[in-house]
């Protein structure tokens, strides 16, 4: 009897020892239910360190972040996606990493792919090149990126006009052909494993549909909106975080107001006469950004995580920051929170510096920048994000820069620009189309802008010897007593200031270059050249002939010099882009005076390109060289 009760007495202290342990072990490991759903880290085992962790203060800590996670590669062997487009990427998707950590540590600096996969014209064409070279842009190509990559820019954001290639029956079915050569493009960056934002870039102003008075054009646009980002989201799911959804450009504000084309719908230029107050603006604004969220999210795979941009209130600083009523609103993302949303806005502060182009400009010129109070004007703007990188989104200044090389300061307002966001955590991606960088040799046109570009970068890329620099004075106009008229060229051009409206006054609606330039007489043995669409005109003889030439131009009417600056540009070929570098532009006065043309340009770029800001109709262009 003693030896059973000594039994059961082991046995009741052992059992008590296991449920004791139990209890232990259940209130350690925490609910059963987060146990099982918790996400297994992809980070390998690391010993824990001797000394006790830290913990967090306000202080940033020594070393940088991207040392602790470092860039994983997006690049595998060569292999076909999904679509049948050659692909070296691997669909890597980084789910710990935010828009703010990927700006702040790894997306570098960035470059526009302007007037190019956005280009739209008038004649429909199943030809994709057609709609790529509509507005002079050359044809996109790998040594084109991989010419930026080598200057250290890491992100090529590719602004795209979906609308060109659509079904006309309501379902704005995207053309599979336009959607091939988009994924060409991001594979030209993925393949230097940059990184490649895309969107919807004003699209011929269809947007103006969304504040229309009739209500059938509304739901027109957001059939539109939800049918082409449903596409895109389907068509490039397999892609790795570093192709980047944008949900529009600068058309998310005031543009929705914008006068459409009854019978196309689309914009019939900068009148607005939509029935949207500025709160309503506001409101549509986050009510469509929040539909491209939930549409992308909605796709699943990849695009779960994807990184997506939300364009800000006309993508400006104030107006998305809306300090007094805070009316622009960040759209919901339950599967990531803040953590995979960044705001886009755009600077080309001020307007009179970074897009004015001449000193007759309606509404202010700025010749240079560079003081004291002008860089610090800047920072103050800069600054003002901190309302969104606080919060903890991401910040990319989608565009910036200044729209000719012809001021005073160019280098300084770029350099305040990307060291400004550099220090701030933000994401700068420079405008260009064409004016800045060469697409065709993979070089840089401006050697000082370069110089401050490679001092943020790093980058040890050589500065091209031929490269020109910025701010330099319009050349004085040359006394005709020492020249000799060499060539002549007679008749109408009618300047294309991009309407695409004729000498008849109508649009143009074949690709027709009769219908911009009619000639009358031209001298023998030159060769003068109008672009299809009749934006420039190139001429090549034989510069090595001359010795000091110059040129004049005549118009149908006597202030037509003074309605834009007549730029002038040395090209390689006659190919509608600005293969060389733009020399100066006269702001007016120019008609009829001997303009003087740098031979010393002409001898490393053959081809002279001339144009105007606006559409004066010219009637002659003449070419001298000195008699002597």
């Amino acid at each position: 009897m003693k030896k059973i009760s000594r039994k059961l007495v082991l046995i009741v202290c052992l059992t008590t020892l296991i449920i004791l342990n139990m209890i232990f072990v259940v209130s350690c490991t925490g609910k059963k239910d987060d146990t099982l759903n918790a996400t297994p880290t992809e980070t390998p085992f690391k010993t824990p360190a001797e000394t006790p962790t830290e913990v967090p203060n306000d202080t940033p800590a020594e070393i940088p972040l991207s040392n602790e996670i470092p860039e994983e590669s997006n690049l595998t062997t060569e292999s076909l996606s999904a679509n049948g487009i050659t692909t070296k990427d691997n669909g890597l998707m980084r789910r710990e990493l935010s828009s703010q950590y990927l700006i702040k540590y790894f997306m570098g600096q960035g470059w526009n792919l302007g007037n190019t996969m956005e280009a739209t014209r008038m004649t429909v064409s199943d030809n994709v090149v057609d709609y790529e070279t509509a507005w002079a842009a050359p044809v996109t190509t790998q040594e084109a990126i991989d010419g930026l990559k080598k200057y250290g820019f890491n992100t090529v954001r590719v602004p795209i006009a979906w609308s060109n290639m659509i079904s006309d029956d309501g379902k704005y079915t995207i053309n599979p052909k336009f959607f091939d050569r988009v994924e060409e493009i991001i594979n030209y960056c993925l393949d230097n494993e940059m990184y490649v934002i895309i969107n919807d870039h004003y699209d011929r102003g269809w947007w103006g549909q969304f504040g229309s008075a009739d209500t059938q054009w509304r739901d027109k646009a957001w059939a539109r909106y939800e049918s082409f980002w449903t596409q895109i989201a389907e068509r490039y799911k397999e892609y790795s975080d570093r192709l980047i959804f944008e949900s529009a450009n600068e058309e998310l504000g005031d543009r929705l107001n914008d006068q459409i084309d009854e019978t196309t719908g689309y914009a019939t230029g900068t009148n607005q006469n939509g029935v949207l107050t500025e709160d309503e603006l506001y409101e549509l604004v986050n009510q469509i950004n929040q539909k491209f969220v939930d549409i992308v999210r909605g796709t699943g795979g990849n695009n779960t995580y994807r990184h997506l941009l939300i364009a800000g209130y006309n993508t400006d600083f104030d107006m998305t920051v809306d300090s007094e009523l805070g009316r622009f609103i960040m759209p919901k993302d339950p599967s990531n929170e803040v953590n995979k949303l960044s705001v886009s806005v755009h600077y080309y502060t001020p307007s009179t510096y970074g897009i004015a182009e001449t000193e007759d400009n309606s509404w202010g010129y700025m010749g240079s920048w560079g003081t004291d109070s002008d860089i610090a004007e800047m920072k103050t703007n800069f600054e003002k994000l901190k309302k969104f990188y606080d919060q903890g989104y991401g910040v990319m200044i989608g565009e910036y820069g200044v729209v000719t090389a012809t001021k005073k300061g160019i280098p300084d307002y770029y350099y305040y620009v990307m060291k400004n966001s550099k220090d701030m955590g933000y994401l700068p991606i420079m405008w260009d189309t064409g004016l800045w960088y060469n697409r065709a040799t993979g070089l840089f046109k401006y050697g000082d802008v370069l110089e401050k570009i490679l001092e943020i970068t790093g980058s040890q890329a050589d500065i091209p010897a031929d490269a020109d620099v910025t701010g330099k004075d319009a050349l004085a106009f040359v006394d005709n007593d020492e020249f000799t008229k060499v060539f002549t060229w007679e008749g109408q051009w009618k300047k294309n200031d991009g309407s695409n409206v004729g000498l008849d006054g109508n649009k143009v609606s074949s690709e027709d270059i009769e219908k911009f330039v009619t000639t009358t007489t031209e001298s023998s043995d030159m060769n003068i050249i109008f672009n299809t669409w009749g934006y420039q005109v190139f001429l090549g003889p034989d510069w090595s002939k001359f010795t000091s030439p110059s040129i004049r131009v005549y118009f149908e009417t006597d202030d037509a010099d003074v309605v834009g600056a007549l730029t002038m540009a040395y090209c390689d070929a006659p190919n509608g882009s600005w293969n060389g570098t733009t020399a100066y532009e006269y702001s007016s006065g120019y008609s009829t005076e001997y303009v003087p043309v740098d031979i010393e340009q002409l001898e490393k770029h053959n081809v002279l390109m001339i144009t105007f800001g606006n559409s004066p109709i010219v009637t002659r262009i003449e070419i001298y060289d000195s008699a002597k």
